[in-house]
């Protein structure tokens, strides 16, 4: 395996390595949120213009019409371009972004886009002037503004010469692109009852908070409803000034219940560890590649051959960077450690992000 390829294949890992005794307390703003205090989605369809002829180079239906839509509001009459019209510098997207709790109309907000055609590239593009709407229909935003790939940037090689080197950039941001032109107001003042929501469902955790909130205020004021809600009764002194009632409850703090995970971005290859996880004797095939723990000898891995790890048990890490040397693409390593989860083999829970 060339250099070249081992660099577009490297994977980030960061490892945050601790026991459990030395977990720290948290605030409970940090590991919580109060219910109704949280992000709303927002979707939309639009138009990117302006691509180096990377765009949809088939001119859909829905792509037409939203081009000649968007030309007749600005006055230019379609009528006799309808068969001279053609793509390569225009793709059709989606638009989402999320609606922060808060946030007053005329703030700004981040958007993605991603494309729904056939473009190769939205790089160079400007998004048009796209409304976006939430779960009710209503709209909440619009957004427009040049669009960045960057971030967007597909880790692995190019599947033909044709494809870019970086790989295909059909999805981009347009950073404070979306401005809100609807706001979701939140009255909490006069409330008898707010519920706290855990970020990570978990006994222990929601335990923790119920005693610290209890023990601050000597009085019985919080109850857990089950593993991830807790109940918290408002005093009557408090009722006219919730906001400060639950600054108080929320800056709190107390020490989760911690759990081993393993983050997996594969966009861009990162791989985040949240503590010291250990992987069990076991071996998994995945293609070409055989990753054996507690058997066989020790050796140095090369392609097409088993990699072994020889310790009763090693560390993820450890894993992981053996992988790395062997240029494990992201959708094999994510197939390898899900495959060492469900064997037991993995004493960790794993998300894929991006």
């Amino acid at each position: 395996m060339n250099v070249y390829a081992m660099c577009v294949l490297a994977f980030l890992v960061l490892g945050c390595f601790s026991s459990p005794a030395d977990v720290r307390a948290e605030r409970i703003e940090d590991i919580a949120h109060v219910e109704g205090v949280t992000d709303n989605p927002l979707v939309g369809y639009g138009l990117v213009v302006g691509l180096p002829g990377t765009g949809d180079t088939k001119m859909t239906p829905f792509t037409r019409r939203t081009l000649e839509s968007a030309l007749s509001r600005l006055g230019v009459h379609t009528r006799d371009l309808d068969q001279k019209i053609r793509g390569h510098n225009i793709a059709a997207v989606v638009v989402t972004g999320r609606l922060i709790p808060f946030l007053r109309v005329g703030s700004r907000m981040s958007v993605h886009v991603a494309s729904i055609g056939d473009a190769t590239s939205l790089e160079g593009g400007t998004l048009l002037l796209a409304a976006l709407k939430g779960p009710d229909g209503k709209v909440y935003a619009t957004a427009q503004g040049p669009v960045n790939t960057d971030r967007a940037e597909r880790v692995g090689f190019p599947k033909d010469k044709k494809e870019p080197l970086g790989g295909r950039r059909t999805t981009g941001g347009v950073s404070d692109g979306g401005l809100v032109v609807r706001g979701l107001p939140i009255v909490y003042n006069g409330r008898k009852h707010l519920w706290i929501n855990l970020n990570h469902s978990s006994f222990t955790t929601a335990s923790r908070i119920v005693r610290a909130i209890n023990a601050h205020f000597q009085s019985r004021l919080a109850v857990a409803s089950d593993a991830g809600t807790i109940t918290v009764n408002i005093p009557a002194t408090d009722q006219d000034n919730v906001v400060g009632f639950m600054a108080g409850v929320l800056n709190l703090r107390v020490t989760p219940d911690s759990e081993p995970l393993v983050v997996v971005n594969q966009q861009t290859g990162t791989i985040v560890i949240s503590r010291d996880v250990s992987v069990l004797p076991c071996a998994v095939s995945q293609k070409d590649l055989t990753v054996q723990v507690g058997t066989g000898a020790p050796g140095k891995p090369s392609p097409g051959e088993p990699l072994r790890l020889v310790d009763r048990s090693v560390s993820l890490r450890q894993v992981v960077r053996a992988l790395n040397l062997l240029g494990t693409r992201t959708p094999d390593l994510i197939a390898i450690l899900e495959a060492l989860k469900e064997s037991g083999a993995l004493k960790a829970r794993i998300r894929v992000a991006g």
